[in-house]
């Protein structure tokens, strides 16, 4: 019978505590900040055989090899490791010292500006999203996947009822979680991502394709084209310069824990023509052997999967007929309320969808989550939101944790209407 320890009042048995840390691993949780006591590392790995079932359930699972997580992050993971193993006095097994020096090798190119995070389902499938390292990147947060949408996702894997034959529009993609999760896993009618920066709709369409189309076997990588290496090419370069100068504020043995952005202004991309790669900020970059771009290059419908389109939305310059298109039974957030000087656009556009006319029986809710990092900005949201006569009342928050990120500051999610 595996042996099991006592934490906060509850058994945890080996492998629980290995799916724990295999979890944690996946999501990149920062190594310092692991759930992983001395006493758990004492009872899981001392023993050569569960060594090496703890390198297969992390480094060596199938799921890094095909999504690694970042390259230092690994290498911190290991170093770790194989620390406990020493403070332990265990028989390290060769395996674990092979791991460490395999990782120790490799080349560090371009591999730290984008990585793969990897969130376990409790199918036992996994949800893998291309990110940047860092978590403000080419003046935007899209670029990595906030606790916001990973607080919305839990939400809507234990609220499936709300999203079940529903349109759906998401403002604020950014890297497609919440979304990709109502999408496996709730029944809905439609769904449409939307943001406004052309790197996080490219890497958002990417991450579609690999979580959705895989469902349906269909295959993304032998439709990679060469445009499609060169826009990940541009990409990870612009990343790498966006680094260099945020170099002095990150750790480099923690590649994603730095600060969270407080109330700043957002700042819009530049475009550069050198390639023919984004030569246009409004128009979509994706790739046409899986999408079909309407005739405005805003909106894209997803081939393999009709019910899902990814679209270009800029709330402080949005046309009419694009917020017709996205008008839907449900409208989803996360971590959109983060600027006041953004809040004016981002209520015009929630009014906008919700605001179905005085003869519809339809009755659009949205749910907004958000992280109450500053009051005042939450406050002239709910402000902005009164004036224009929407109502909104606080939901219940989800009950069980699935995913591991930062929950010492408080995430709310509103639902709102119109009145």
């Amino acid at each position: 019978m595996a042996a099991s320890i006592k934490r906060d009042g509850e058994c945890l048995d080996e492998m629980d505590s290995m799916r724990e840390i295999s979890s944690q691993f996946f999501e990149m949780v920062p190594v310092r900040k692991m759930k992983w006591k001395d006493e758990e590392a004492a009872l899981l790995v001392t023993r050569p055989e569960l060594q090496l079932q703890l390198l297969m359930a992390t480094v060596k699972h199938p799921v890094c090899c095909s999504f690694p997580p970042a390259l230092s992050y690994m290498r911190s993971f290991m170093k770790l490791l194989i620390h406990k193993l020493e403070t332990e006095d265990a028989d390290i097994c060769d395996e674990m010292y092979e791991a460490y020096t395999d990782l120790l090798s490799c080349n560090e190119d371009d591999d730290e500006t984008l990585c793969f995070k990897s969130y376990k389902m409790l199918s036992g499938e996994y949800i893998s999203l291309q990110e940047s390292v860092h978590l403000v990147s080419q003046g935007t947060t899209g670029l990595s996947t906030w606790q916001a949408a990973q607080h919305l996702a839990e939400w809507i894997l234990e609220n499936p009822q709300v999203l079940t034959n529903k349109s759906v529009t998401e403002l604020g993609s950014g890297l497609g979680l919440t979304g990709i999760v109502a999408c496996k896993y709730c029944q809905i009618q439609n769904y449409a991502f939307t943001d406004c920066h052309a790197q996080v709709l490219y890497l958002l369409s990417k991450n579609i394709e690999q979580n959705v189309l895989i469902d349906l076997h269909c295959k993304t990588e032998s439709d990679s084209s060469d445009r499609d290496r060169k826009i990940l090419r541009k990409i990870r370069k612009q990343l790498s310069l966006s680094s260099d100068q945020q170099s002095s504020e990150e750790n480099s043995s923690d590649v994603n824990e730095i600060s969270e952005p407080s109330d700043q202004g957002y700042m819009r991309e530049e475009i550069t023509i050198d390639d023919g790669i984004y030569s246009d900020p409004v128009e979509l970059d994706v790739n046409g052997n899986l999408w079909d771009v309407d005739s405005s290059h805003r909106l894209a419908t997803l081939k393999g999967d009709k019910r899902i389109s990814i679209c270009h939305l800029d709330w402080e310059c949005v046309k009419g007929r694009i917020l017709e298109k996205l008008k839907s039974d449900i409208i989803l957030a996360a971590d959109v309320v983060y600027d006041t000087s953004i809040i004016p656009a981002l209520v015009f556009v929630l009014k906008s969808l919700l605001d179905t006319g005085p003869d519809s029986n339809r009755r659009p809710k949205a749910f907004i989550a958000s992280t109450i990092r500053n009051e005042d900005t939450r406050d002239a949201f709910l402000i902005a939101m009164g004036s224009e006569g929407l109502n909104y009342t606080v939901v219940e928050s989800p009950k069980h944790h699935r995913f591991h990120y930062d929950r010492s500051v408080p995430i709310e999610i509103l639902q709102i209407s119109a009145l």
